[in-house]
């Protein structure tokens, strides 16, 4: 992926500015020590920029009073920065069963003369892709981040920088980037709700990680909670041993999964919501393992309906996401950022839905 010098990329924005007309002709432009702070570079390379601007005609300078628009601006070029190319982060190079992401993307995106360009972050991490993605040839970049609270400092500076980035899966924790998420609490009440119509009344969520590190993963847990509360059936020694294994993410593999079933089956717990679908199929293994029966023993259900889900035996009930959908919405809010920089910005909740297999017991 071509880079482009640092001043250039103030120069792309300024002019961007100009051309949308949040710079009028007669406004003043940011100073030198404004420029170097807004985009975390030296004076010399902000003076470098406004020098450019004032070499292309685009702006005067008045010593002692600053940088001002022209009153009669040149045509202004397309600007190298939108290169029609919009740049996708993921966190994973294999996935079962979310490449529907990137087929809802480029549905929209055939509509438009954008093209997409995928990068996994699991080589060279999250923070590296965004520090090299700040300052590279992208018209606008859709993230699905790590988790909600990792690299906030990179990340603050794609917001100063104003730069067109919409967030996937997860809203990032302090900083107002639009989004385009799963109904995710709804998910996590269909889930519970649906154990507790089969008669079920001790029903433990299941997390690999804590939930504060994922907007979505919380979400789905609150939603969890909220069920059981409408159905009075909050019961503190099943979310004790919840909280529990909601910690215990330095403890993963197969061995904290014999644990979890174990204390599953001495409180007498009946449904599990998982995670998600591979946390359920891997507790569906092991439970196999050691001579328990699926739904017979403990029902539970997944998040996701990966392709995967459809497949083990029994097929696990599962709150399947609108993968594709995801992604065509994406890609049609960050255009619509790229085309109209005025517009406010629009959050999207997609909606979830419960999908009945064999792994729900009635009791």
């Amino acid at each position: 992926m071509e880079q482009i010098p640092l001043y250039q990329h103030i120069v792309n924005t300024l002019k961007a500015r100009i051309a949308s007309g949040e710079l009028q002709p007669g406004d003043q432009l940011p100073t030198e020590a404004e420029l170097s702070k807004e985009f975390k570079v030296s004076r010399i390379t902000s003076k470098r920029a406004l020098t450019e601007l004032e070499n292309a005609n685009l702006i005067y300078r008045v010593q002692g009073k600053g940088s001002f628009v022209h009153a009669d601006l040149p045509p202004l070029r397309p600007l190298p920065r939108i290169g029609k190319e919009i740049l996708f982060i993921l966190p994973f190079t294999h996935n079962p069963g979310l490449g529907d992401y990137e087929k809802g993307i480029n549905e929209y995106l055939a509509t438009t003369d954008y093209t997409l360009n995928i990068q996994s972050n699991t080589v060279i991490g999250q923070r590296r892709l965004l520090e090299t993605a700040l300052h590279n040839n992208n018209s606008g970049l859709i993230i699905y981040p790590v988790s909600s609270s990792e690299d906030l400092g990179i990340l603050y500076q794609y917001y100063q920088s104003k730069f067109p980035l919409v967030t996937m899966d997860k809203i990032i924790d302090g900083i107002s980037f639009p989004y385009v998420v799963s109904d995710n609490f709804d998910g996590g009440y269909q889930a519970c709700k649906h154990l507790i119509e089969n008669n079920h009344k001790r029903i433990a969520f299941l997390s690999s990680s804590r939930v504060e590190k994922s907007s979505s993963i919380r979400e789905r847990y609150f939603g969890y909670l909220q069920a059981l509360y409408d159905n009075s059936l909050i019961d503190y020694s099943v979310n004790d041993l919840t909280e529990r294994y909601l910690s215990h993410e330095d403890d993963n593999g197969k061995e904290y999964y014999k644990k979890f079933i174990q204390a599953v089956m001495d409180n007498g717990i009946t449904g599990i919501v998982a995670e998600n679908d591979l946390i359920a199929i891997e507790i569906m293994q092991i439970a196999k393992d050691i001579g328990l029966s699926i739904p017979d023993d403990f029902s539970i259900i997944g998040f996701d309906n990966i392709h995967l889900s459809s497949f083990v035996e029994p097929k696990l009930t599962t709150i399947s996401q609108d993968f594709a959908q995801m992604g065509y919405m994406a890609a049609k809010n960050l255009i619509g950022m790229l085309e109209d920089p005025q517009r406010p910005q629009n959050n999207v909740i997609v909606p979830v839905q419960l999908i009945q297999r064999q792994t729900v017991k009635r009791l």
